[in-house]
């Protein structure tokens, strides 16, 4: 799969084939989206070091403050299965994160196309961490789904960065040439328009510092569907 790097862009670099228990046939392939960050008119700031890492700050307990990364699709793209964000973070100001990340599909002039559920427009397949919880299973979890043991309570120290591995929810899209994938990453649940009125109690204060790039290389692993069948422009899934 090829992707258009854009102002918001990510970079693509395909890992070795993993097969996902919640695709169908073909197996998925996953896939990584490694990238820059992209940060959207509510996001505080962003900067660069000097070792090429750039750096999104979020405003941690604001109510509409979140940072997006967005990549144009070149080619049709299936994606069914299980999804991970591996995220470095740390918390200025605190010794907690509680974060809430969101992945949409956008059209070819980036407006949001959401799926429908009752009538009513769902905000994307989603997924939530509190980042003191963040050590995982070592029987459990995988490669493709990242459990927590919630056996241990390690709270974040001065300038300390850590990584996180969050798991989204399983979900099924296609996405045609030139429309985009979008990740939300905020110190919240983001509800938009959807009706369920859930609610958790969070721990943010501060600001929240998401790195990419350099040697704290944050990633979107997603399930790329293979077509079942090509022949030149047609394609059978």
């Amino acid at each position: 799969m090829s992707v258009t790097p854009a102002p918001s862009a990510l970079r693509s670099l395909l890992k070795p084939p993993l097969a996902s228990a919640m695709a169908r046939e073909p197996s998925a392939e996953s896939e990584s989206l490694y990238g820059q960050a992209a940060l959207d008119r509510y996001s505080s700031k962003k900067k660069r070091t000097p070792n090429g890492e750039q750096l999104s700050e979020i405003r941690a307990a604001h109510k509409v403050a979140q940072a997006c990364f967005d990549i144009r699709f070149t080619e049709d793209v299936e994606i069914t299965g299980l999804a991970k964000l591996h995220l470095f973070a740390e918390a200025e100001g605190h010794d907690e994160m509680d974060l809430f990340v969101t992945v949409q599909k956008l059209d070819k002039d980036g407006n949001f196309m959401p799926t429908w559920v009752f009538g009513e427009r769902h905000p994307g397949a989603g997924g939530k961490m509190r980042a003191s919880r963040r050590h995982q299973d070592s029987e459990l979890a995988t490669d493709i789904q990242p459990v927590q043991s919630l056996t241990k309570n390690e709270k974040l120290s001065p300038g300390e960065i850590v990584p996180l591995e969050i798991e989204i929810y399983p979900f099924s899209r296609i996405w045609h040439k030139g429309e985009q994938l979008r990740l939300r990453i905020a110190g919240r649940y983001i509800r938009d328009l959807w009706f369920e009125p859930f609610s958790w109690d969070l721990d943010n204060e501060g600001r929240h510092i998401i790195h990419t790039g350099g040697i704290h290389d944050s990633y979107l692993q997603i399930p790329v569907i293979p077509p079942r069948l090509q022949a030149g422009d047609y394609i059978c899934r």
